[in-house]
C-alpha cells in the first residue's frame, strides 16, 4: 500500500471497517443512516453525506476556461477523480480509466444525466491550457478536466479526504525522471495525494467511494504519457498495486446511483 493510498485509508477506517450487508438490484440505492456506509456489490463502498454549501460552491475552471460549480450539477450523477497532469506514476491511468467510463456513459445515451469530473490536485501547474493539451493526447473532449485557485482545490480536497502535499523531488531522483510531456523539463517536484474516485448523487450527497491505484481496462494509455511514466508508473501500468479500483466498479456505481443501465 503506498503512502498516498495509506493517507485515505486512515481517514475512512471508521466507516469501512464495518460495512453492512444488504439487498441489491439495478437502479436501487440502499438507504443509509447518515454518516454511515455499506460495501457495494461490485467495488467500492455506498455513502450517504451531506456536503457543505462552502464545498458545493467552490468556483472550479474547466479546461475549456468555463467556470462552474459542484453546486451547479446539482440534478446530475457526477463522478470525480483526483489527479494532475505532471504525475508520472498513476493519474496517467486515472485518466484513461475516465475516458473509457465517459464513452461507456456516451454509448448508453446519459451524457446529459452523467458528468465524468477529474479534479487536479496541483492548481499552480494545471491552468486550463495545461489541462486542455493534456486532454487532448487521449483524443476526446467528453470528460470535464477542472482546476481552480489553489485555496479553493485544498479546501475541497481536504473535505474529501485526499489533501496534497508538495514534495521537491531529490538531486538524485532528478536525474532519473522522465522529462515532462508539454515542457520537455524534468519537473521539479510531485503533489503527493491518496488516490480515490467518488460519486455524487443528484441531490448533490456523497453517496460512494473506491480507493486506491486505477486499474486500466486494456493496459493502454496514450504514448506520450507512456514514455513520461516513471519506473513504477510503468510498473503500475502493467499491474497496479493494491487496493486498486476499475472502470466496472464505477459503472455499477454509476447506474446504481443514477438509475441509468451503464454497461
Amino acid at each position: 500500500m503506498s503512502k498516498r493510498t495509506l493517507v485515505i485509508a486512515a481517514t475512512f477506517t471508521a466507516l469501512l471497517v464495518t460495512p453492512t450487508a444488504y439487498a441489491h438490484s439495478h437502479g436501487t440505492m440502499p438507504k443509509i443512516p447518515t454518516g454511515q456506509a455499506q460495501a457495494a456489490p461490485i467495488g467500492g463502498t455506498f455513502l450517504n453525506l451531506s456536503i457543505p454549501s462552502k464545498i458545493l460552491n467552490l468556483p472550479l475552471q474547466s479546461a475549456d476556461g468555463t467556470k462552474f460549480t459542484l453546486g451547479s450539477l446539482k440534478g446530475k450523477t457526477v463522478l470525480i477523480a483526483n489527479f494532475l497532469t505532471s504525475c508520472q506514476e498513476i493519474c496517467p491511468m486515472t485518466t484513461a480509466n475516465m475516458q473509457r467510463i465517459a464513452d461507456r456513459i456516451d454509448n448508453a445515451k446519459a451524457s446529459t444525466k452523467v458528468v465524468v469530473l477529474e479534479i487536479t490536485v496541483d492548481p499552480v501547474r494545471d491552468t486550463p491550457s495545461r489541462l486542455a493539451a493534456y486532454q487532448k493526447l487521449y483524443g476526446s473532449t467528453n470528460w470535464k478536466l477542472a482546476t481552480g485557485t489553489s485555496a479553493n482545490i485544498a479546501a475541497l480536497w481536504k473535505y474529501f479526504g485526499a489533501p496534497a502535499t508538495k514534495e521537491k523531488f531529490s538531486a538524485a531522483e532528478l536525474k532519473g525522471l522522465p522529462k515532462d510531456w508539454q515542457t520537455g523539463k524534468v519537473n521539479a517536484y510531485d503533489m503527493v495525494h491518496a488516490d480515490l474516485i467518488l460519486a455524487l448523487s443528484p441531490q448533490s450527497k456523497w453517496v460512494w467511494l473506491d480507493l486506491g491505484s486505477p486499474k486500466t481496462v486494456d493496459g493502454k494509455i496514450p504514448s506520450a504519457m507512456k514514455k513520461f511514466l516513471s519506473e513504477d508508473g510503468l510498473k503500475n501500468l502493467a499491474k497496479p498495486e493494491e487496493p486498486s479500483w476499475g472502470v466496472s466498479a464505477a459503472l455499477a456505481a454509476l447506474s446504481t446511483i443514477s438509475d441509468i443501465e451503464i454497461k
